[in-house]
C-alpha cells in the first residue's frame, strides 16, 4: 500500500493470550490501511497459520539485548518502520539500542501485558533488581508505554518509578468478527450435547498463576448443591498436577480437562458460566471472550484487569484470591440468576479490535494517515 505507515510488532512467539492480542492487533492495523510487519523470536505457535497474508513475518535470529543489535539495525535501516511496538523488557531493550545506534528515527512504544510486581516474583533477587532497573532506566526514551489495564500501569509506575505521563492505558483487542464466527462451531464433546447439567467452563494456560485448584475446590462445593459439571480447556507445566487435583475429586466423573483448543469460544458460548480462577493477571483476556458470546462469568478479584473489565462487579461477581466458599458462592448465584446475554455483549464492545487499533494509531500519531473506508 503506496505510502501506507509501516507498524513493526514484534514478539517472542505466537502462544498464549499475547500472542492472540498480537494476532488481533496486527489484522486491525492491516484493516485500517497500515502495512504491518511482525518480528518474532520463533517463527512457531498455534496462532501463527492465524496472521493475515498481507503482514509481513521477518524471523528475528536473536533477541538478546546486545547480540540482537546488528540483525535489529539492519531491518531498521532496511524497512524504516514509522513504529515499533515491543511486548517485553527484552525486546524494548534490543529495539531501543538498535535504534540508537543506527539513528534511525523510528518511534519505540513498549507493551506492559503483566503485573510485574508479581510476575518477577519468580525471578532470583539479582534478576528482579536488574529487570526493574533497566526498566526504571531505558523505558523513559520509547516514545510510550502502553499498558493494557490500569492497575499493570498503576503497578509499573510504583515498582519502577516510570514517568507517569509517558503512560497510555489501551486495553486488548479482544473482540473481532472471527471470534463470533468461530462461536457457531459444534463443540466435538458429549457433554455439549445432551444438556442434561449445567456446564461451569474455565479457560486458560495451565500454570500456578491461573489457580484452578481453587477453581475446583469451588466446583466441588457447587457440585454438592446441584448437579453440574466443570471443563477446563488449556494446556500448560501444571497439566500433570490439575489432571491428578481432579482424579482425586470425588466428583471426578463431572470434570473434564479437554487440553488446548484453537477454538475455545464455541466451548464458551455453549458453557452456562464461565469462571476465571487467576491469582493475577495483567488484563484478562478468556473473560472478555466469554462475555462477547453471551456467557455470565465469576471472576477472582485479582490484579489486574478482572474488576476493570467487570465494571466493579456490574457485569458479574467479584470474588477474594483464594477464598473458595466465596467462588462457590458466586457460581452459584450466578447459575441460578445469569445476565442477559446482550447486557454482556454489549459490555465487551469496547473491546473490539478495530476500537482498539484506532486508540493505538491515535497515540502513534498515525490517525489521519491511516484511516479509510473501514471506519
Amino acid at each position: 500500500m503506496i505510502n501506507a505507515p509501516l507498524i513493526t510488532l514484534t514478539t517472542p512467539a505466537l502462544d498464549g493470550g499475547i500472542g492472540r492480542n498480537i494476532v488481533n492487533l496486527a489484522d486491525a492495523f492491516h484493516n485500517l490501511g497500515c502495512q504491518v510487519h511482525l518480528l518474532i523470536d520463533k517463527p512457531k505457535g498455534p496462532y501463527l497459520e492465524q496472521i493475515h497474508p498481507s503482514v509481513k513475518v521477518v524471523h528475528l535470529p536473536t533477541s538478546h539485548p546486545v547480540a540482537g543489535i546488528p540483525a535489529m539495525g539492519r531491518y531498521l535501516l532496511r524497512h524504516k518502520p514509522d513504529v515499533v511496538l515491543t511486548p517485553n523488557v527484552r525486546h524494548t531493550t534490543l529495539v531501543l539500542r538498535a535504534r540508537h545506534l543506527t539513528s534511525h528515527s523510528t518511534r519505540v512504544y513498549a507493551n506492559v501485558h503483566n503485573t510485574y510486581s508479581r510476575t518477577f516474583q519468580n525471578l532470583s533477587i539479582h534478576k528482579r533488581q536488574k529487570r526493574i532497573k533497566k526498566i526504571s532506566t531505558l523505558y523513559p526514551y520509547c516514545d510510550g508505554i502502553i499498558p493494557v489495564s490500569k492497575g499493570v500501569a498503576e503497578d509499573l509506575c510504583t515498582l519502577a518509578k516510570v514517568p507517569r505521563e509517558l503512560l497510555t492505558t489501551i486495553y486488548n483487542p479482544v473482540v473481532t468478527r472471527k471470534l463470533v464466527e468461530l462461536t457457531a462451531e459444534p463443540v466435538v464433546h458429549p457433554w455439549f450435547t445432551d444438556n442434561k447439567r449445567p456446564i461451569i467452563l474455565g479457560v486458560s494456560r495451565l500454570e500456578k498463576t491461573k489457580n484452578l485448584p481453587l477453581l475446583i475446590g469451588a466446583f466441588e462445593w457447587v457440585r454438592q448443591q446441584l448437579p453440574c459439571r466443570l471443563v477446563l480447556v488449556g494446556d500448560g507445566t501444571q497439566y500433570t498436577t490439575i489432571k491428578a487435583r481432579a482424579q482425586a475429586s470425588r466428583f471426578s466423573e463431572d470434570i473434564a480437562l479437554v487440553g488446548h483448543q484453537i477454538n475455545p469460544y464455541n466451548y464458551m458460548r455453549n458453557a452456562s458460566l464461565f469462571v476465571l480462577s487467576s491469582s493475577w493477571e495483567g488484563f484478562g483476556n478468556s473473560l472478555v471472550e466469554a462475555m462477547a458470546t453471551g456467557t455470565s462469568v465469576v471472576s477472582t478479584d485479582c490484579p489486574n484487569g478482572p474488576r476493570e473489565i467487570l465494571n466493579n462487579g456490574r457485569y458479574g461477581p467479584l470474588v477474594p484470591v483464594q477464598d473458595e466458599a466465596a467462588l462457590s458462592r458466586a457460581m452459584l448465584e450466578t447459575l441460578h440468576s445469569p445476565l442477559p446475554h446482550t447486557i454482556l455483549k454489549q459490555a465487551v464492545e469496547r473491546f473490539r479490535d478495530t476500537t482498539i487499533a484506532k486508540q493505538y494509531l491515535q497515540v502513534f500519531g498515525l490517525m489521519k494517515t491511516s484511516q479509510t473506508d473501514t471506519d
